[in-house]
């Protein structure tokens, strides 16, 4: 159904965006925020745990201009 997930920091001490394209092209997001009342931030290493669980062995990373791969399995 996924073609590939990649992860987009929604501010660094709010949490990620995940974003999710099929192989029909459609992109489908899941944002991983912390709520007001949290005092942790959602890391890169949850995003990666959520794609993992999805069935992703690779997560495409997004910070600004800086673009890598990460192994999740």
């Amino acid at each position: 159904m996924f073609e590939s997930c990649q992860a987009i920091p929604i501010a660094m001490s709010r949490g990620w965006t995940l974003k999710f394209i099929t192989r029909d092209k459609e992109v489908l997001t899941l944002n991983l925020q912390r709520s007001n009342t949290e005092r942790e931030f959602k890391s890169l290493d949850g995003a990666a745990a959520v794609a993992k669980r999805i069935g992703f062995d690779w997560l495409n990373v997004q910070i600004g201009e800086l673009q890598w791969r990460e192994k999740v399995s």
